[in-house]
């Protein structure tokens, strides 16, 4: 019924064109309820504020934790700082560099942001070789509205490039962000005073013909068997061999006509178009009950490209096949269904298994967003047949419109739109600018299930270990942050995230499903209040992992290989901590992230956790499921090693770095199982003692060996005194002189050793210290507060010198407990 009437209302070209298309979802953001139905270029002065719910204010709104932004991934803009809304000839909509377009509000720290305006759906992700056949990087496209003030009915594609997934850079020009260049597939309709386009290349000389652009993919010229499927456009401009081509949905706006252009890219040149008219439109597959025909995914068999078009409300994919990139053949039987409001397909093999990767929505008006993915195989002919059920790849609300790329045969990357047009953009919260990715995945099949590893953004270093016991117990958790919670087993629990009195996370853990609930409620149009659970097949969940950014929450669950993400909109101010309650006892750890995941530092993590595991297996009455578990993950975490190793050179070496990593992680983890330091039970008095007790046993070893090494010495310089032929003194001074490298190399470990042990005696006294002197301190407040009474009572020089020598003893203790737990903190990694 609803379908009907959305797409009655799409026909009738209406003002309520908007909302059936908004409806439908085309995969375009920036569609407001006044601009599409205005037939103008330029939305009037009248309907300026008039975005989605009415609410929106032209300001720009920036806090003192506004300039955190990862610099790394981000691209900062300078915005004007006169005011020019005090000069009447000033028209906003012509500021290409007008200040909400830059606000920093939605920014995240460790995410990729759009550099102005808002984005949604990735296009697609296109590995880049060398002369020699190596990745140098992938170039990224993502859907783009970089001018919402000058005209929200348009979109573009903004292009990057990327090396490791985690650093981002423009496409073309990397010192203005927002240059022209960096847009790959423009829209005519952003214009300056003059009437000029300013997104359009100076190689796009034939015109633009299509309307605003929303989702497509890339693929190369000579994608079939290395020969050319174009040579020239329609107005002679040759289109070489190498050339990107570029299928992409677009929607008429005047006299622009709806359809799958193509357009083709000539040296990494912004795309141009292929033809005056579309290449394929939603008629070569006839009558249908939604005029949805978008969000075309193109490949090849080797011999002829296929590609499937997302049919939206149509509940399914349409298949065409063309043998030259212009003809184009659709066969009804060759449509893929799969129920419900189906965009953005892709189709990848992941361990012998084909996989078609798609978003959907169970409805407009839930909220919601998933992308999904469905197991089958090819035919004969290379078309994808479905054989599994749908299941959703992330189960989070704000996953969305993602794309993929293959690594090898076992893996392919992928990154997402982390939102939702139905709520981030421009939705109350005051922001024109809004859009970033989710953090980079990779993708692999264990023969049952996708499953999902992140790829961290650096390398994480610990900077605090919280003992939570009760709810009552609160971990400040500062935006930015990877924060690991560790449980000793127990069932059921529930994990609080609050930031203010309006947003809030809760995540809860009972009958075998893991349950999240977001409340937004104050400055998001409709709010954002919403609940979603996934399965947790069956096991018992001992690890959670948050990675915390200034507007969202991504959960992983490293048993699983799961991942939960939840965009949460900040309200008051940017990079506003959470309050962290769990109502279960855990150990709370935050880390940072830090440098990059190269080779260096993931061969010294290697090595540090294989030796620490070999010293902990070999205890009496370990658990040999968790040595099972810390061997298994040292394995996998050796074949991506030597994967990234025999990788070198290639850019697919630093995504098998960051595997490793996620193992080694793993590994870790489990480590500090067997070594009772996840026990949240635990004391650090047990862990210091555990720890000096470890490290007399490696300092009684280090003397032995600079013992046998003094005496080793002492040998060869008697040797030296006594008459040899030049060969044999020869040999023996080089004999000396590698004995005496060794010792000093051996000398060093035993002094660093002794400086650890007494660390450790130093930290056990100061836990010591802080115990005993809380006691006195105690005590003594009370004493102190008694001789106070005293004094105001009987106001004598005896009252007075009691109290004063009482308040000198709590200012002592207060001192003391200070000072050892200022050792405590510097000092903690003895412990770990």
């Amino acid at each position: 019924m609803n379908d009907k009437f959305h797409y009655k209302m799409y026909k009738s070209r209406e003002k309520w064109v908007v909302i059936g298309i908004i409806a439908l979802s085309f995969a375009v953001l920036g569609i407001s309820n006044n601009t599409v139905a205005q037939a103008e270029n330029v939305p009037s002065e009248s309907n300026k504020g008039d975005q989605l719910n009415n609410s929106v204010v032209y300001e720009s709104k920036q806090s003192a934790g506004d300039n955190q932004s990862n610099q790394k991934n981000t691209n900062t803009i300078e915005t004007k700082s006169d005011d020019k809304s005090q000069n009447k000839t000033y028209d906003y909509r012509y500021d290409f560099k007008y200040g909400p377009t830059f606000d920093t509000k939605l920014n995240q720290n460790y995410h990729y942001n759009n550099p102005q305006g808002y984005s949604n759906d990735i296009q697609s992700i296109v590995p880049k070789f060398d002369e020699n056949g190596k990745v140098r990087y992938w170039e990224l496209y993502y859907l783009s509205n970089q001018y919402p003030n000058n005209y929200s009915n348009g979109n573009s594609w903004y292009g990057l490039k990327t090396s490791d997934f985690v650093h981002f850079t423009p496409l073309s020009d990397e010192n203005d962000a927002t240059s022209k260049d960096n847009v790959a597939i423009p829209d005519a309709a952003y214009i300056d005073q003059n009437g000029k386009p300013v997104e359009v290349s100076d190689n796009n000389k034939n015109g633009i013909p299509w309307g605003f652009v929303a989702t497509g993919s890339v693929i190369q010229n000579d994608a079939i068997n290395g020969r050319p499927l174009f040579s020239k456009d329609e107005w002679g401009n040759s289109i070489d061999s190498n050339a990107k081509l570029a299928f992409v949905s677009t929607f008429g706006r005047g006299e622009k006509t709806d359809g799958i252009f193509l357009a083709y890219s000539n040296n990494d040149n912004q795309f141009h178009p292929y033809s005056s008219k579309p290449a394929l439109t939603q008629d070569i597959v006839g009558h249908q009950e939604s005029s949805d025909f978008r969000d075309p995914y193109v490949t090849t068999n080797g011999h002829n490209l296929i590609m499937y078009v997302a049919g939206g409300v149509n509940q399914k994919m349409f298949t065409l096949t063309s043998s030259d990139g212009i003809n184009w053949k659709h066969s009804s039987k060759d449509d893929v269904d799969l129920g419900g409001l189906d965009e953005t397909p892709n189709i990848q093999t992941v361990n012998g298994q084909t996989i078609m990767f798609f978003s959907a929505q169970p409805g407009i008006w839930y909220k919601l967003g998933y992308t999904k993915y469905v197991t089958g195989h090819f035919d004969d002919k290379g078309i994808f047949k479905r054989d599994g059920s749908i299941k959703n790849l992330d189960d989070g609300f704000d996953y969305y419109a993602g794309n993929f790329v293959k690594i090898d045969n076992d893996t392919v990357a992928n990154i997402g739109w982390l939102g939702s047009w139905i709520y981030t953009i421009n939705s109350g919260t005051g922001v024109q600018h809004a859009g970033s990715f989710t953090m980079p995945r990779v993708i692999q099949y264990n023969g049952k299930d996708a499953m999902t590893i992140p790829i961290e953004p650096g390398q994480a270093k610990l900077e605090s270990t919280t003992k939570v016991n009760s709810k009552n117990n609160v971990v400040s958790v500062p935006s930015s942050k990877k924060v690991d919670i560790d449980y000793d087993g127990t069932t059921n629990k529930k994990i609080s995230l609050v930031r203010n009195d309006h947003n809030s996370i809760t995540i809860s853990f009972k009958n075998n499903k893991m349950t999240v609930a977001r409340k937004e409620d104050k400055n998001v149009g409709n709010g954002m209040n919403i609940t979603g659970s996934t399965s947790l097949e069956n096991i018992k969940i001992k690890h959670v992992v948050l990675y915390v950014d200034n507007s969202s929450v991504e959960i992983f669950l490293p048993q699983l290989k799961k991942m939960f993400t939840v965009q949460d909109v900040p309200n008051e101010a940017s990079n506003q901590p959470y309050s962290l309650t769990t109502d279960k006892s855990a150990l709370v750890k935050i880390s940072s992230f830090s440098g990059n995941v190269d080779s260096n530092y993931i061969n010294n993590l290697f090595s540090s956790i294989n030796d620490r595991f070999n010293q902990l297996k070999s205890r009496q009455s370990v658990n040999a499921n968790y040595v099972k578990y810390v061997s298994n993950n040292l394995s996998h975490a050796t074949t991506y090693i030597s994967k990234a190793n025999d990788a070198s050179g290639d850019a697919t070496a630093n995504v098998y770095l960051a595997i490793a990593n996620y193992y080694l992680s793993n590994a870790n983890y489990w480590n500090d199982v067997l070594d009772g330091r996840n026990n949240v039970n635990s004391s650090p008095n047990n862990q210091a003692a555990r720890t000096l007790k470890s490290t007399k046993r490696k300092l009684s070893a280090a003397k032995r060996k600079v013992n046998s090494d003094n005496s080793q010495l002492a040998k060869l310089r008697q040797s030296l005194k006594k008459r040899h032929s030049k060969k044999t003194l020869k040999k023996i001074k080089a004999q000396y002189k590698k004995q005496l490298k060794k010792a000093k190399t051996d000398k060093k470990a035993y002094t660093k050793l002794l400086a650890k042990e007494k660390i450790i005696i130093k930290y056990s006294k100061s836990l010591s210290t802080i115990s005993k002197d809380k006691k006195y301190l105690k005590t003594t407040k009370s004493k102190a507060a008694k001789a106070k009474k005293t004094v105001k009572r009987h106001n004598t020089k005896k009252n007075r010198s009691a109290y004063s020598k009482l308040v000198k003893r709590v200012n002592s203790l207060n001192r003391a407990i200070r000072k050892a737990q200022r050792f405590i903190n510097s000092n903690g990694w003895v412990v770990r």
